[in-house]
């Protein structure tokens, strides 16, 4: 015996809808989550994001989660600006935006004054270690250092970290220097060698057991 065939679909019964393609995620939120929470956690603290370079996201010397900046918002709105535009790793760029807002300017408050100017900036650079053939990568080529020669405050006074003179600055020097050596895991200055003796390498490379190096002779 023939087995009767199902009943014909009646015409206004439309077929089952294709499901409809995903559309792209806006405003940068197909990034990781740890990226786009660092980013905007960088922009909240007071940090001015800019433009990215395409050379800095990719090759053997990329950044994972670049960020580009050349000015820091203070909590009373006011600026201080970088002599040029530095781009590292987010999560390098907070630790300096903190660096500036949370010990940067109370030191030049004691000093009975405010930070303006961050002077003889750097930070990404595709090189070895001082710059010198065959030796270890720089932490500079994964956007995870800074170098710095000195600070400028709104009243004109030029704090220079080559400078062991006692020209009334010294007390701030002292102040830089123990708050980037508390903050840093790595802190490179004048007296540490000599290519370090106009500026300050400061970096935050991972050591077994959390080793931290600070030689700096502010003296």
């Amino acid at each position: 015996m023939v087995a009767p065939l199902p009943p014909r679909r009646p015409a206004d019964l439309a077929p089952p809808a294709a499901p409809e393609p995903q559309k792209p995620a806006e405003n940068g939120a197909d990034k990781p989550a740890a990226g786009s929470a660092c980013i905007a956690r960088f922009e909240e603290r007071g940090g001015v994001s800019l433009p990215i370079a395409a050379e800095n996201t990719s090759g053997e010397c990329g950044i994972e989660d670049p960020v580009s900046f050349r000015t820091v918002t203070m909590p009373d709105g006011s600026k201080v600006e970088f002599d040029s535009a530095i781009t590292v790793r987010c999560a390098f760029a907070l630790d300096i935006v903190d660096w500036v807002r949370d010990d940067l300017s109370p030191a030049a408050a004691a000093a009975n004054s405010k930070l303006s100017r961050l002077v003889g900036v750097g930070g990404h650079a595709c090189r070895p270690r001082n710059g010198a053939a065959g030796a270890p990568i720089s932490e500079h080529a994964s956007g995870n250092a800074m170098d710095l020669s000195g600070l400028v405050l709104q009243d004109n006074r030029s704090v220079m970290f080559n400078n062991n003179r006692d020209d009334g600055t010294s007390a701030l020097r002292e102040h830089v220097q123990k708050s980037a050596c508390a903050r840093f895991t790595t802190v490179l200055g004048p007296g540490s060698d000599s290519s370090h003796k106009d500026h300050l390498h400061l970096d935050m490379r991972r050591r077994k057991g959390n080793f931290k190096i600070c030689q700096w002779a502010t003296e």
